[in-house]
């Protein structure tokens, strides 16, 4: 059997396990989408907690719980083709200077990959239990859109995208049988005390992991 095919085969047991429905938490329909030579794995758990939620965004602010996690589960590390060994976390989120903000604002946030084997070790853990980091990082997330406006633009100009982040695919497959299955991204606010005091919203689809499909 192909890695393509396997990918999709993995993404059809998942669906008929149905390991893609959790505690009322929201989730992705298809964890895994193979596009080409491309794979696309989708959070099967977005935990934002208590942030308000506003248009289907959760708002990272001051008023809640300062990150929000992804979980991803089906990962086939073994499927990750040689030519580009790595699994990519590619993210994106809205971005403004305040409370109905403007548009144009960059701001960093920290990210952290771990492994873990349940959901009970990562949902509403401030430190996961059973854990093994893959990757910690500060990433940036760049929005381009100008003017940059400090007064309320009704949501216009506030996309921004961070660089991707990436994890080596061999360490995924080295560490899965001893630490679990599910991979989880942690994405943190700063916050004014670190002198980053811009509003952040993200969603189920805001991050995803990807990676190029061994022929």
């Amino acid at each position: 059997m192909s890695c393509a095919k396997r990918v999709a085969a993995v993404a059809a047991k998942l669906l008929l396990l149905g390991l893609v429905v959790w505690g009322g938490q929201q989730v992705a329909v298809l964890p895994i989408d193979v596009h080409g030579n491309v794979a696309v794995v989708n959070p099967v758990i977005f935990d934002a907690d208590a942030c308000a939620s506003i248009d289907g965004w959760s708002w990272l602010r001051p008023d809640c719980r300062q990150y929000v996690d992804w979980v991803f589960a089906g990962l086939d590390a073994t499927a990750v083709s040689s030519e580009d060994p790595y699994i990519y976390v590619n993210f994106g989120a809205l971005v403004t200077n305040g409370m109905n903000g403007g548009s144009g604002w960059d701001t960093p946030v920290g990210m952290e990959v771990w492994l873990v084997a349940t959901l009970d070790d990562i949902i509403g853990q401030a430190e996961p239990t059973g854990k093994k980091l893959l990757d910690r990082s500060t990433v940036t997330l760049e929005n381009h859109f100008r003017p940059q406006m400090e007064a309320d633009t009704r949501g216009v100009g506030y996309q921004a995208w961070a660089d991707a982040a990436r994890i080596e695919a061999e360490d995924v497959a080295k560490y899965v049988p001893v630490y679990g299955p599910l991979v989880v991204v942690r994405v943190e606010r700063l916050g004014a005390a670190k002198g980053h005091p811009e509003h952040i919203a993200v969603n189920a689809s805001s991050v995803s992991l990807s990676y190029r499909i061994a022929p």
